[in-house]
């Protein structure tokens, strides 16, 4: 696990990597199924996704916004190339000075959503980096534990494996002296005799 003296050192070389945005790779959806994310993964991840949908939902403004205004524009367009008498001039007026203050607006919230926009790349880029960084250190923590895990599997199956040869050579001397045994009383009192002495279990 990296010390917080680290912490500075880890987001430099994390910072020279190119990485994907971590809940949308495979991999790290592998390595953290859902149902196995520790609470500072899913609020990391939460950030993440959290920027992810603002980056979106400003696409989405942005584009409603410039559509809204090119159709003020051609609308602007249209009235002006009109010819009326003077009743319908000052409609058309009030209409054109409606359309300019509106597009005055738009221009407005289009310059603060492009500033936004403009913004969402950074904070994505910082909030993947700091899932990373979480992800790696719960990474080698639990590398470690399965290091130590595995020493203690690996010293429990030498053991049986040593216990098992035991066995195995007491087996095979039981076998070998019931052989002995069989065949001795078997030459000695003939099959006769063995078979009577086999159907009552040995009962003398």
């Amino acid at each position: 696990m990296a010390k917080k003296d680290d912490r500075p050192a880890f987001i430099d070389m994390i910072r020279n990597k190119r990485l994907p945005v971590l809940i949308l790779d495979s991999r790290w959806q592998q390595l953290f199924p859902p149902e196995q994310r520790p609470v500072q993964i899913k609020k990391l991840e939460d950030n993440l996704k959290k920027e992810l949908k603002l980056q979106a939902k400003l696409a989405t403004e942005l584009k409603e916004l410039q559509s809204l205004k090119k159709k003020l524009m051609q609308g602007i367009v249209l009235n002006m190339e009109e010819v009326s008498q003077n009743e319908k001039e000052n409609k058309r007026k009030k209409k054109l000075e409606k359309s300019q203050s509106l597009i005055v607006d738009i221009n407005d919230k289009i310059k603060k959503c492009l500033e936004q926009t403009d913004e969402m790349p950074e904070r994505i880029r910082l909030a993947n980096e700091e899932l990373m960084l979480a992800s790696v250190r719960i990474c080698y923590e639990k590398m470690h534990k399965n290091e130590h895990d595995i020493k203690a599997i690996s010293e429990w199956i030498n053991q049986t494996r040593v216990e098992l040869k035991r066995q195995v050579l007491i087996k095979q001397d039981m076998e070998d002296a019931n052989s002995r045994i069989y065949s001795y009383m078997h030459d000695m009192l003939g099959p006769e005799f063995m078979q009577l002495f086999d159907d009552n279990d040995g009962n003398v």
